[in-house]
């Protein structure tokens, strides 16, 4: 069972232990949220003036917002003030930040059906970020830039947590996706050739879907483990979101996090998580439980430039 907590009062311990369970958290009219999606809008607008960022679809091909967007994510990803966004963010729900590592903050642009949905802006199709190498005791967090609707956000499948779901994740190698990053114009605007860990039979029909829409100032929190995806959008706008992925220190230590039923890829996220208030990484002591039997294919390659 997934429950849904709306502005819960559970401090970040009792927080963790249900994320782990499966249930997904919605915290509402929080100001340092707001001002976080505030500054990015402001960024988005300033980017595309003097066209609508909503309705940018019709003005550009996608070849065009490709190029723009490639120049322009990494640009917002790693202004100081993303990050300080998002620590400031952590801070009031709760979190201690020495406790806390976290990867860089990423914006997602889903265009409406038909646009650009591959590479620089890739819609996710069902998947598990951990099928992604991601630790099973990271924590998700998303938050709208612009309102968005149920038409045009992302939906879960409560069957698939905890339960093993036939899929193709032992085909991703998370070191050889990073050497993908500095490509990315090469899978945007056509076919987007990357691995992509997918359920192998897709998600059955009359399978129940999770829709949750979290309001402008907002945020929802889910388990990097829960299944879902990317809804087509059918809003016939653009929907802005911006996530980010944190893990607690004493979570790594303990060995524990959400269940990893049927995770197989290779390699491990855990290098791309910082501590929020020095930057520190996980030592290899810290990582070496959570990394695959190739993690000499981290060498020469443990810091990133994510643009996606």
């Amino acid at each position: 069972m997934v429950n849904v907590h709306i502005d819960p009062a559970f401090d970040d311990g009792e927080r963790r232990r249900r994320l782990f369970g499966g249930d997904v958290l919605i915290y509402t009219q929080v100001p340092e949220i707001a001002a976080f999606a505030a500054y990015t809008r402001e960024m988005i607008t300033e980017l595309f003036a003097p066209h609508d960022p909503l309705t940018i679809s019709t003005v550009y091909s996608p070849e065009e917002l490709a190029d723009m967007l490639i120049e322009f994510k990494p640009r917002w990803i790693h202004d100081p003030r993303s990050m300080e966004h998002v620590r400031t963010i952590a801070r009031a729900l709760g979190c201690e930040p020495g406790n806390i590592h976290a990867d860089v903050p990423k914006l997602r642009t889903a265009f409406p059906q038909g646009g650009l949905s591959t590479g620089i802006a890739y819609a996710f199709q069902a998947h598990r970020d951990t099928w992604y190498a991601a630790p099973k005791a990271q924590i998700n967090w998303w938050m709208p830039v612009w309102p968005v609707a149920e038409n045009n956000i992302m939906e879960f499948y409560p069957h698939g947590f905890g339960a093993q779901v036939e899929n193709n994740s032992g085909d991703y190698d998370y070191y050889v996706a990073n050497t993908w990053r500095g490509n990315i114009k090469d899978f945007s605007g056509g076919k987007d050739a990357r691995v992509h860990p997918a359920p192998v039979n897709g998600i059955p029909a009359d399978a129940t879907r999770l829709t949750v829409v979290p309001p402008l100032g907002g945020i929802m929190l889910f388990s990097g483990d829960q299944l879902h995806a990317s809804i087509p959008n059918t809003s016939g706008i653009t929907r802005y979101s911006i996530d980010f992925r944190t893990v607690h220190i004493d979570d790594v230590h303990a060995g524990i996090g959400a269940p990893v039923a049927d995770v197989a890829c290779t390699g491990t996220a855990m290098r791309d998580f910082k501590r929020m208030t020095d930057g520190a990484s996980f030592t290899d002591d810290e990582i070496a439980p959570y990394d695959s039997e190739s993690a000499a294919g981290a060498a020469g390659i443990k810091e990133f430039v994510p643009t996606s």
